[in-house]
């Protein structure tokens, strides 16, 4: 199969290698959900005081919020489009053992921040999708993540998605909690979400964030203030419809991420993987 053909179906075959199993599920099968997981992962990292310290030090976030948001999607995107193994996917994988290099923290820190690119965005699929992933699926998704891990150079990664699960679990129980750093990245950053909200939620972005946290423990240590029930209610309702409506739609035959294509907030005129990564130039202008 090429690199962006899609098939026609539901289920995969047979033989069908994991990566591009996983690559199907996030460019095509479950877009949006997927995407919106990503988020839900994104700002998961402000909840945590000592990763929250060390996202705040280097100044990144707060100098360029849109920039640091969408690099860090591009990144993860590149190297699931084109498989490890793709100049550009090495070119990312290099990009991050060289931002991750002399970076306080520990190896539970790193795994954690993985497996939340790992776990929340299936669990949202699996809360929000059009239909509940396979057992296949999550196994191609972990396979991902765990190849990621060891190119990484990180220390040992959950085998199995269960396992991811249980352990970014036990990691939030013993470490979320509010501190000024996350606050400040929250306040930073929740424009990166308010650019992707349709033009009435804009004004209720902490509001909308707060609703997708899947734990009010997330959202309490964020420093967002949790939505009453009634919205709640509103807000899963809203997103049940939608399912609805998506699982009676044919899969989107265009992926929804092409390496190097324009971005209209940042990159209007498509980038470089030159141009990706802390300090790196923005249309020729350094940042």
């Amino acid at each position: 199969m090429g690199l962006f053909t899609h098939p026609s179906r539901r289920a995969h075959p047979a033989g069908t290698e994991l990566h591009e199993i996983y690559r199907d599920m996030v460019l095509f099968d479950f877009q949006s959900e997927i995407h919106a997981g990503f988020f839900v992962s994104y700002y998961r990292n402000f909840a945590v005081p000592s990763i929250a310290r060390t996202l705040a030090r280097t100044g990144e976030m707060a100098a360029r919020p849109l920039k640091r948001s969408y690099d860090t999607g591009i990144v993860i995107h590149e190297i699931i489009a084109n498989g490890f193994d793709h100049e550009r996917s090495r070119a990312m994988i290099g990009l991050l053992r060289r931002v991750h290099e002399g970076v306080p923290g520990t190896a539970e820190d790193f795994v954690y921040v993985l497996m939340t690119l790992l776990v929340l965005p299936l669990r949202w699929v699996d809360a929000n999708g059009w239909r509940r992933l396979t057992d296949l699926e999550k196994e191609a998704a972990t396979a991902f993540y765990t190849e990621l891990g060891t190119r990484m150079g990180l220390g040992p990664v959950p085998a199995s998605f269960d396992a991811a699960c249980g352990f970014l679990d036990d990691y939030e129980d013993r470490n979320l909690g509010p501190s000024p750093e996350g606050a400040a990245l929250l306040a930073a950053t929740v424009p990166a979400l308010e650019n992707r909200l349709p033009a009435p939620l804009r004004r209720f972005t902490p509001l909308v964030l707060a609703l997708m946290m899947d734990k009010p423990k997330v959202a309490d240590a964020l420093g967002l203030k949790r939505a009453p029930a009634v919205l709640r209610f509103a807000f899963t309702t809203v997103l049940r419809a939608r399912a609805i409506k998506v699982r009676i739609r044919p899969l989107p035959s265009s992926p929804s991420f092409v390496p190097g294509t324009a971005n209209i907030a940042v990159y209007p005129g498509g980038y470089t993987l030159d141009q990706i990564g802390p300090g790196a130039a923005v249309n020729g202008a350094p940042h």
